[in-house]
């Protein structure tokens, strides 16, 4: 039987219990040598933090996490995290228009079933909610994830060639802007 998979913001109030899913999402992509302003040796510990830094802002509504879950458990009755996108309100006065789309994360193991699209799809409709008319954000040039966001509708804006340090350390990448009006 097929589970189920809800999309949506994190209540605030249950942001820190699924912390420890997100840390594990994070740290897999930096595993894999997946840029996401990392480096590595990369902990769990380190990837705790990262998303614990942001519960301030998450509680302000002025970032959102938007998550990907299944309607199943796992061994500590939590629901298991799919995916997730972070959203960020922009806060200077002549950009309340905008958002900037960051962490987009689909677990390895549960990507090619549309849960990428499905995030983005709830990112952007929140987007609209706070009065965002229009995301930014910028990836990995020639990664998959530039091929997914054309596919989203969103337009390439410009490369800045070898601007980011890989995950392993081991050559510089450049990183690909985009832009999308909604």
């Amino acid at each position: 039987m097929a589970s189920h998979i809800t999309v949506a913001p994190c209540a605030p109030s249950a942001y820190r219990s699924i912390i420890p899913q997100l840390a594990m999402l994070l740290k897999s992509c930096v595993d894999d040598n997946i840029t996401m302003n990392f480096v590595q040796p990369f902990s769990i510990e380190d990837a705790s933090k990262f998303w614990l830094s942001m519960e301030e802002n998450i509680i302000k509504g002025k970032q959102f996490v938007i998550i990907a879950q299944e309607d199943s458990t796992d061994s500590d009755g939590v629901p298991i995290v799919l995916g997730c996108v972070i959203l960020n309100l922009s806060q200077t006065p002549n950009a309340g228009h905008r958002g900037e789309v960051g962490k987009m994360i689909v677990g390895k193991e549960h990507r090619k079933r549309g849960i990428g699209k499905i995030l983005m799809d709830c990112m952007e409709e929140v987007s609209r909610k706070n009065n965002r008319t229009v995301l930014v954000l910028d990836t990995q040039t020639g990664s998959g994830a530039e091929i997914f966001y054309e596919r989203m509708g969103y337009n390439k804006v410009g490369v800045l060639p070898d601007v980011t340090l890989s995950p392993d350390r081991k050559q510089y990448t450049s990183c690909t802007f985009f832009i999308k009006k909604l």
